[in-house]
């Protein structure tokens, strides 16, 4: 069991540490030791998490499957467990921020500068009846500046049409994304999902579709573009049975680092098997032990022959 440097108050809390203990990798228990950087503000700030904080990161999912429709949620302990694996290894998550020095950053907030208004005293002019050559110089000013706004206009425009692909260009999207979305393109009718930590996570219209058939809270991850991605996940020790059950809509692709390995599409069978669609190929059988089923056979008929 890793020890973890986190305070538990009360009993929720306590069961969260427990299995926070029990489950967490070395990279998730050195991320709640010791945080994880992150650079906010123009500084080099180190982001820790609390159980306290991870409480209230809870209820606001809970409140999101309310917002489905329901009248209250109903949470089992594994969707809890999960979302505290989530809530800990997720960096764009932040938590209480510190200065490197190890004292608590606390951001300046700058206040305006006062203007000093100075009203100056102006005479006062005589009424004065315009002529026609003042309309006439008038009526050409405003033509003027017209032209000048719109040529003005046009130029900025024309700059920020000439910046936009270079801002694109220099979005970097993460590797293990591009891997995703290469294999997403390779399977376009499969569900894709991808072993990141202690998770399995899928994103785009597959996490979409996962959030629906398997009522998986739909969250985000940023990832540098201008939203944030469609996501949802589950903990890697309850994958298989996640996985079975997105077998039976659909085929679906697994990545594991540089391994990606395809599961197809199973279905039920009168007698009860398991079977690949695609293959044919029995899963598991429910056919019993012959010895049993002659043991069985004996029974039944000394039961018919007492009767």
């Amino acid at each position: 069991m890793r020890e973890l440097n986190l305070t538990a108050e009360g009993t929720a809390q306590e069961r969260i540490l427990a299995y926070l203990q029990e489950n967490a990798s070395e990279i998730l228990a050195d991320k709640i030791n010791n945080g994880t950087t992150i650079v906010k503000d123009g500084k080099q700030l180190i982001s820790k998490k609390t159980l306290k904080e991870f409480m209230k990161y809870a209820s606001d999912e809970a409140k999101k499957l309310t917002e489905k429709g329901a009248t209250c949620a109903c949470i089992e302990d594994e969707t809890v467990y999960g979302w505290s694996i989530h809530y800990f290894e997720e960096d764009s998550i932040e938590g209480t921020l510190y200065n490197e020095d190890g004292t608590e950053y606390k951001p300046i907030i700058k206040s305006p500068p006062k203007q000093n208004s100075v009203v100056a005293n102006k005479p006062k002019e005589q009424d004065k009846q315009p002529t026609l050559f003042d309309l006439i110089d008038a009526q050409d000013e405003e033509k003027i500046n017209k032209e000048n706004n719109t040529q003005q206009i046009a130029e900025v425009s024309e700059i920020l049409n000439d910046l936009n692909p270079r801002i694109q260009q220099r979005k970097e999207i993460p590797q293990f994304y591009s891997q995703y979305l290469e294999t997403q393109k390779q399977y376009p009718q499969d569900i894709v999902i991808n072993r990141l930590g202690d998770f399995y996570e899928a994103f785009g219209e597959s996490a979409v579709t996962l959030s629906k058939e398997l009522d998986l809270t739909l969250t985000g991850r940023n990832i540098g573009l201008d939203e944030r991605l469609p996501m949802v996940g589950f903990p890697y020790h309850v994958a298989d049975n996640y996985i079975n059950k997105i077998r039976d809509n659909h085929s679906v692709v697994v990545i594991e680092q540089e391994d990606i390995k395809r599961l197809t599409q199973t279905v039920k069978a009168n007698d009860g098997n398991t079977v690949e669609i695609e293959t044919g190929e029995v899963l598991d059988s429910s056919e019993s032990n012959p010895f049993i089923e002659l043991i069985s056979r004996l029974l039944e008929n000394k039961i018919k022959y007492v009767r």
